[in-house]
């Protein structure tokens, strides 16, 4: 308990209005005092009640003849004690000052000049030097007890602001388990979705064959001679009836989109998974959290859960490792050493992965076979695939048919370039140790490519002729990627060039310690690996780098071979033939 020091005096008397102003004076100094400084259960209303209570009064009123309860005084008659059940409420203090240290602490210091006004200046003139050391010696160390006492009630409030801190992490912690646990609720849920989806096409198909049957069985032998006359168009629906076809690609199919990678802090490892069991070649992957397919140099192709970590399947058919590929919504595409290029159907792969037990082709709609070297670069959009190999061509192909429908010749437009502008730097030629066409990516009639001689040039398909070239790389580029406005080159010259698509010239560049070997990129950021064990950042709108992966913890970590990122969402492939799945 507090314990108060107080002066000894002789018992007044008053008259009685007097001692009754007193004593209301006194509950109400009282009461204002105890609101501010007792917290909890022992509020102003409640210390109001009790001394308006007529026994509190008259025992206020005899304080100077009697002590009570209320008050007690030692035998010293020195020492003011109150009792227990009235300082319950006030918080422990286990500082070193009291509680009238830290109001002189709050109390705001007059000037030098306040201090004369306030004091007796005619004094100054007639201390001694030494009184005036003395005193000023003794101001100061007031002053250094002042700020020893601020500091600590800083110190205090730091520490209640850590441990709210702590409370709201705790808080967000156990909110973010929530979210986390709803959105793998909400895959499962899709995911059932897609199976019945999937049964239900299924049905149909059967359907239709049954109806087929019953008219067949049910036609008169006069039809049934039509139909010979007919028979060459009939196998030709049969043969086109058998034909694989893409599936349905609405885009917004799912019904929910996930949003816990946003809650993460950008640089936080969110998963890690051991894919494969040599360097990671290539990877995508179609939303935060969904489905992504990686592919290895030991030939492996696989297809992960990314909200589980889990392996849904190993797709088989290809006779060589896959050198490239791309997940588009519910459609894969994959090209390989083996020159040929499969496109898969991600839904049944999703919703029947056992599926493939039957044949290797359970999940295959293409199979483009038309290039005579290993493929280097593919990339589809809509029903448009363009490959890229190193027979040193550029194919198009259409996606329903599975055909290829145009070929186009990077040696001839090479020259044709040269001839066209032989004023220009003559150049290097092509970078014997990169792929001859190192990427591509096509939109409508649109097309970009970079190859090993450093240039990225832009086609018109419906033509089939090189509408303009970006020339600054100084070796091959490696990969590309571009938007409505921008697009991104990444080069073995360690640089990573942006190009103002409207202009044609540059509208920003940076360059690494090593050469550039993926890219990816959003509005807010670019990601790219350089053959280093970290994923380099750039950020579009703070201009600013940073890095990622198991390299900024562990200097003997592996390199980073591929990266891939969506809406914050990144995955990275190591030599090692791990797959990291990071926040940025």
């Amino acid at each position: 308990m507090f314990t108060y020091q107080i002066l000894q005096t002789p018992t007044p008397t008053f008259p009685l209005h007097t001692a009754m102003s007193d004593v209301t004076h006194f509950s109400k100094v009282v009461a204002a005092t105890a609101s501010t400084l007792v917290s909890g259960d022992l509020s102003q209303s409640h210390v109001m009640r009790d001394i308006s209570r007529p026994a509190f009064q008259k025992r206020i009123f005899s304080f100077s003849k009697r002590p009570s309860e209320l008050v007690r005084i030692t035998s010293s008659s020195k020492d003011v004690l109150l009792p227990d059940e009235m300082l319950v409420d006030i918080p422990s203090n286990e500082n070193q000052f009291s509680l009238f240290q830290g109001f002189q602490a709050t109390l705001p210091e007059h000037s030098v000049g306040s201090q004369l006004l306030l004091g007796d200046g005619s004094k100054v003139g007639e201390k001694s030097a030494r009184e005036q050391l003395v005193e000023g010696k003794k101001s100061l160390s007031h002053k250094l007890d002042l700020l020893e006492v601020r500091k600590a009630l800083a110190a205090n409030e730091i520490t209640e602001i850590d441990a709210r801190v702590a409370h709201l992490q705790s808080m967000r912690q156990i909110v973010f388990d929530r979210v986390a646990s709803l959105e793998q609720q909400e895959f499962q849920l899709e995911s059932e979705v897609l199976r019945i989806d999937a049964e239900l096409e299924q049905m149909e198909e059967e359907k239709e064959e049954v109806i087929q049957r019953h008219d067949y069985e049910t036609r008169t032998p006069e039809e049934l001679e039509d139909d010979v006359v007919d028979l060459k168009s009939v196998s030709e629906k049969l043969q086109s009836a058998s034909q694989k076809t893409l599936p349905r690609r609405n885009l917004s199919r799912r019904k929910t989109q996930p949003t816990l990678q946003q809650y993460y802090e950008p640089g936080n490892k969110i998963r890690q998974i051991k894919a494969h069991s040599d360097s990671v070649t290539c990877l995508d992957f179609d939303i935060p959290f969904g489905t992504m397919v990686s592919a290895g140099m030991d030939l492996g192709l696989k297809v992960w859960d990314l909200s589980r970590g889990d392996l849904v399947t190993d797709l088989k058919g290809h006779n060589a490792s896959v050198t490239c590929l791309q997940v588009d919504n519910n459609v894969l595409a994959t090209g390989s050493a083996d020159a040929t290029i499969r496109v898969w159907n991600l839904d049944q792969v999703v919703s029947n992965p056992d599926a493939q037990d039957e044949g290797d082709d359970a999940y295959t709609i293409h199979v483009l076979d038309s290039h005579v070297g290993e493929i280097s670069a593919i990339h589809f959009s809509d029903h448009t695939l363009v490959s890229g190999s190193a027979d040193k061509t550029i194919r198009q192909w259409d996606l329903n048919t599975g055909r290829c429908v145009q070929t186009l010749d990077v040696i001839w437009a090479n020259s044709a370039q040269n001839a066209l502008y032989s004023n220009d730097r003559l150049r290097t030629g092509f970078d014997a140790n990169a792929p001859f066409i190192g990427a591509v990516q096509c939109r409508d009639a649109a097309l970009a490519t970079g190859t090993a001689d450093g240039i990225v040039r832009l086609w018109d398909l419906r033509s089939g002729q090189v509408q303009r070239t970006l020339q600054g790389h100084t070796a091959a580029v490696t990969c590309l990627q571009f938007d409505d406005v921008h697009l991104a080159t990444g080069s073995r010259d360690r640089s990573v060039r942006i190009w103002d698509l409207r202009m044609g010239n540059i509208f920003d560049a940076f360059a690494y310690d090593s050469p550039i070997t993926s890219l990816d990129f959003d509005n807010r950021r670019i990601a790219s690996t350089n053959g280093e064990n970290t994923v380099k950042i750039y950020d579009r709108a703070a201009e600013k780098h940073w890095s990622l992966g198991r390299g900024e913890g562990d200097p003997e970590a592996p390199e980073s071979t591929v990266v891939k990122t969506k809406e914050g969402y990144l995955v990275e492939g190591g030599g090692d033939g791990v797959v990291g799945v990071w926040a940025c």
